[in-house]
């Protein structure tokens, strides 16, 4: 009897070890300790390979930490698992972008796009394929990989505030009609 429990509460550390190296490199790239983060997302990846989830943290953290070619690799590995993933395209588009190469960049962007972004965001980003394009030195290269970058971020940060004043509210509605139920109710 044993064994049968022994199976699933192995299966269950696992996944918790799994599920708290992601939370801790999600909460690492959120305080901008990008080489905590790719490690706490490696090891998750180690636990479960080929979490796209994982992959795309481990993208982003090697992405700020400089590691183009190894953040690529990341982003491109999540892609040949989900090939709509709006941030494995933006991060390559950026990463392109840095190098000057112009039509994988507006491959990516055009892709990003056709995913539906935030409207500020896309304008964005339609702004930069236009600008992309033409010759830029790299300082403005890294400049307009950067503004997507931080563009990318800042609709993420309102999206979740967004979602958290929902809740908020949510809740504040639920503790308003438990709190007025036995007033009003004659059970």
């Amino acid at each position: 009897m044993r064994a049968h429990v022994a199976g699933p509460v192995l299966v269950a550390l696992m996944l918790a070890g799994c599920a708290t190296s992601t939370l801790q490199g999600r909460d690492a790239l959120g305080r901008g300790s990008y080489g905590e983060a790719a490690e706490r997302f490696e090891e998750s990846l180690a636990r479960e390979p080929g979490r796209v989830a994982d992959l795309i943290g481990l993208g982003i953290a090697r992405y700020k930490l400089g590691a183009l070619d190894e953040a690529r690799a990341a982003f491109e590995e999540a892609l040949a698992q989900r090939p709509d993933l709006p941030p494995a395209h933006l991060y390559l588009a950026m990463i392109a972008i840095r190098r000057g190469d112009a039509a994988a960049a507006d491959t990516h962007l055009a892709r990003y796009l056709g995913l539906g972004p935030p409207p500020r965001l896309a304008a964005q980003v339609e702004r930069a394929r236009r600008i992309q394009a033409s010759a830029l030195t790299p300082d403005l290269r890294d400049y307009i990989a950067a503004a997507l970058g931080d563009g990318y971020q800042w609709a993420g940060e309102v999206a979740g505030a967004v979602q958290a004043a929902r809740a908020a509210e949510w809740r504040r509605i639920y503790d308003e009609r438990i709190f007025l139920l036995p007033r009003y109710c004659r059970c």
